[in-house]
C-alpha cells in the first residue's frame, strides 16, 4: 500500500548524498532531496492517470488524451492521493527532522 515512502526516501537520500559531496549545506541538501522525491511520487501518479485515461477515454492512443488528463487530481483514486500524499509527508518529517534536530 506505501510502496511510494521508500522510493520517496531514497530519492531524498541519495540527493542529500550527492548536494553534500558537492558541497551544498545540509539543510539545502535535505530539502532539495525531499522535493526530488516527492516530485518522483508525484510524476507517477500523473503518469499512471494518463494511462487510465487514454484506456477510458482515448481509445488507447496518446495522441487522442488531452495535456492536463494527468494532472486532473481530482480524478485520482483514493489509493494514489493516499499513497502520494503518505510519501509526501514522510519526506518533509525526515527533512524536518534533519533540519530542526541539527540546531539544537
Amino acid at each position: 500500500m506505501l510502496a511510494h515512502v521508500p522510493v520517496a526516501i531514497g530519492v531524498q537520500l541519495l540527493c542529500w548524498v550527492i548536494a553534500r559531496a558537492l558541497g551544498a549545506p545540509t539543510r539545502a541538501s535535505v530539502w532539495t532531496g525531499c522535493f526530488a522525491g516527492s516530485a518522483v511520487c508525484i510524476m507517477r501518479e500523473i503518469t499512471q492517470r494518463e494511462y487510465q485515461w487514454i484506456e477510458q477515454f482515448g481509445a488507447g492512443r496518446r495522441a487522442n488524451m488531452p495535456g492536463y488528463a494527468g494532472l486532473e487530481v481530482w480524478q485520482w483514486n483514493s489509493h494514489s492521493l493516499t499513497e502520494t500524499a503518505v510519501a509526501i509527508a514522510a519526506s518533509v518529517a525526515l527533512a524536518a527532522a534533519v533540519t530542526f534536530g541539527r540546531a539544537r
